[in-house]
């Protein structure tokens, strides 16, 4: 090696050191020393510290994934000791020597792994210079909090004969869930006194638009619907679309799907069509209005982990049963995405392009129309087909409330235990859904 070349080492060494001198902050000779043994290929060496101390080094150096793993080891040993101190009678399997072993072979084991966890945070540091460092007391004190928060109650719980009733189960009182449910039921029944006549004309409404998709897709022979999905396959996605949208149509009919399939096709259509008309203005909405994104955000959460079964609720409560509330309850489970998609591909455009828009003195409406909504498009699009397939999905669970169509034919076969039924309505709805899919895909991808 040249003087040139041990000299540049040299420097690099000193800069490292002084890299890690650094991110240290105490500690540095032993550090130091443990850092150089990695870098030289020796993984694991004892960390006395990490080991006496456990979970509160971990906190304290910031390696928190090694703090949760001492936390549950020590509960876990801590539990076998002390169900051998004063638990004996009801665990009388209890063993203090098992106990005691599981505690300091999982905190050796920690401290085995310590120093090479705490270099990997160091070279994450050296990448991004913002993350904390060093030993810190605020991190200790945290750390400190936890212990005391977790350790006693966790250990009393797991390892007492007879436990208070406060730790058994929350304080409660069960008139506060009657009083509310009751209050609920009672605004629900002045909402559907209320404003009856407009829940009548929603259901007015969406039950004219299913009648007319019905009528357009069961009414319509099958060889002219069956000729017009095809071409819109070769249009939109190819031939090998073309070929599965043939087999999936002959399956459709073959089994005797293809009016209830298309039935399906209807109350999706209509969920879908709902979902865009109202879904694609509020996604617009919440680009250009960040505080109104803000509001919506918590409400399209609570849309999307709601359990469908709970949608059928109010569907009910308002719009009694039939294919109305279902589309209803669907719009209201599908509508999410529509939504989020929207709002990403708008905001997803470029400033540069509104900025030259601007330049060149194009209004608000000229830019959301001939610039944003375009090349938001593909985003769209995205959005239109998450919410076909959450509408399939929610085909069998509008099946309960009257929803008709393949759904039907799956809880039935539920009722009954007929699997091969089940199954066959279940593969029809999937091939529906992956017919819709495959059409959409296909165009964006052509684009």
């Amino acid at each position: 090696m040249s003087d040139y070349d041990i000299k540049v080492n040299e420097i690099f060494n000193q800069t490292e050191t002084d890299d890690i001198k650094q991110f240290l902050g105490s500690s540095q000779d032993y550090y130091l020393r443990s850092f150089k043994q990695i870098t030289q290929g020796q993984k694991f060496s004892l960390n006395l510290s990490a080991a006496l101390f456990g979970p509160l080094w971990a906190a304290s150096r910031n390696v928190w994934s090694l703090f949760w793993l001492f936390l549950a080891t020590d509960i876990i040993g801590l539990i076998a000791i002390f169900r051998s101190v004063w638990g004996q009678d009801l665990y009388p399997a209890a063993s203090l020597s098992l106990g005691l072993f599981i505690f300091i072979i999982c905190r050796l084991i920690g401290s085995f792994i310590a120093n090479n966890l705490y270099y990997t945070l160091y070279t994450k540091w050296r990448i991004t210079p913002s993350m904390l460092n060093g030993s810190n007391a605020s991190r200790i004190l945290k750390g400190c909090v936890l212990i005391v928060a977790i350790y006693p109650l966790t250990i009393y719980q797991f390892s007492a004969s007879s436990v208070l009733k406060f730790f058994e189960s929350f304080p409660t009182n069960r008139k506060i869930n009657s009083t509310t449910a009751d209050a609920i039921d009672a605004f629900v029944d002045w909402m559907t006194i209320s404003f009856e006549d407009v829940f009548d004309s929603i259901t007015w409404a969406i039950r004219g638009m299913l009648d007319f998709l019905e009528l357009l897709f069961i009414g319509t022979p099958w060889p002219v619907i069956s000729l017009l999905l095809i071409l819109l396959a070769w249009k939109a996605a190819g031939w090998r679309v073309v070929g599965f949208t043939a087999l999936a149509l002959a399956y459709l009919g073959a089994f005797g799907f293809w009016d209830k399939a298309m039935s399906t096709m209807a109350l999706v259509g209509a969920s879908v069509f709902i979902c865009l008309i109202i879904g694609a203005p509020l996604g617009v909405l919440a680009a250009k209005k960040p505080r109104f994104n803000r509001i919506l955000n918590p409400i399209l959460d609570l849309m999307q982990t709601m359990p469908s079964f709970v949608y059928l609720i109010p569907a009910i409560a308002f719009f009694s049963v039939g294919k109305p509330p279902a589309v209803l309850a669907t719009v209201v489970f599908a509508m999410p995405p529509m939504i989020r998609l929207t709002t990403l591909g708008i905001q997803q455009v470029s400033p540069s392009v509104i900025e030259a828009m601007l330049a060149f003195g194009a209004s608000p409406r000229q830019i959301l129309f001939k610039a944003e909504l375009p090349l938001a498009t593909p985003s769209i699009m995205a959005g239109i087909n998450q919410s076909i397939m959450m509408s399939l999905s929610m085909v069998v669970v509008a099946a309960l409330i009257g929803a008709g169509g393949l759904g039907y034919d799956v809880l039935f076969s539920l009722q009954h235990l007929e699997a091969g039924k089940g199954l066959l309505s279940g593969l029809a709805i999937v091939l529906c859904a992956m017919i819709l899919d495959r059409i959409i895909q296909g165009r964006h991808k052509r684009k």
